[in-house]
């Protein structure tokens, strides 16, 4: 009996050892900053399509996991989704929040009526120049999120110097907008709208590895500056 005991304490260190282990090697509470990928639409919302079938959820998906790559072995990379699947953006926010994230990134491609318009956008959440009391129990209008709209600021600020670098773009603009996806967020958030899908020679590059890979190596140099400060 008092070795089979002696051998029940073994195996319970060992399976402490073993979660400890695995732990480690997936980033869990190693310390690194937490940087949150959002992949806009995704499942039934397939967001904008291009004159040749290549779908705004498949971009942002491909991009966010570009930038994962990139950014893996330095930061701690979480996604909202890593596959095609459907989200309400307020489980977008939701798992940012239980992510404990640093900051949020979403991406998005963009559309219109011209053909011929390609530029980069970058969305934060809008300060209020009116501030009303919330009801009791409320977040007010942010859902708590003011707190971090100077910091998303400062990130969209970062953003755009980095991706400005990139050849073939009209210019990257830069707003303050009601960001449904910011509400809520205990972190700096910025959407990032990528090119114009309706623009048949977009379509064609935002479907190309290669450039892909320098519109995510573009934004992996915001985040990293942006944490580096």
């Amino acid at each position: 009996m008092l070795k089979n005991r002696r051998g029940r304490r073994c195996l319970c260190r060992v399976s402490v050892f073993v979660m400890v282990l695995l732990f480690a090697s997936t980033g869990y509470g190693d310390g690194r900053s937490v940087v949150v990928l959002d992949p806009g639409h995704g499942g039934k919302d397939a967001g904008v399509t291009g004159s040749y079938g290549a779908a705004e959820k498949d971009v942002s998906l491909a991009l966010a996991l570009e930038v994962k790559r990139q950014l893996g072995r330095k930061y701690d990379i979480r996604l909202t989704r890593e596959s095609d699947r459907g989200l309400s953006v307020v489980r977008r926010t939701e798992l940012a929040n239980s992510f404990h994230g640093d900051l949020m990134i979403s991406f998005h491609s963009g559309g219109g009526l011209s053909r011929d318009a390609n530029r980069i956008a970058l969305f934060v959440q809008r300060e209020k120049k009116e501030r009303r009391l919330a009801p009791k129990g409320e977040d007010g209008w942010d859902g708590g999120h003011r707190p971090y709209i100077a910091e998303s600021q400062a990130l969209a600020s970062v953003l755009k110097r980095s991706l400005s670098i990139l050849d073939g773009y009209e210019g990257v603009g830069y707003s303050g907008v009601p960001l449904k996806v910011a509400k809520g967020a205990r972190m700096p958030v910025v959407l990032v709208e990528v090119g114009n899908l309706t623009n048949p020679r977009e379509e064609g590059r935002l479907e190309n590895p290669d450039h892909l890979r320098q519109v995510s190596a573009a934004v992996a140099a915001g985040i990293d500056a942006f944490l580096l400060r």
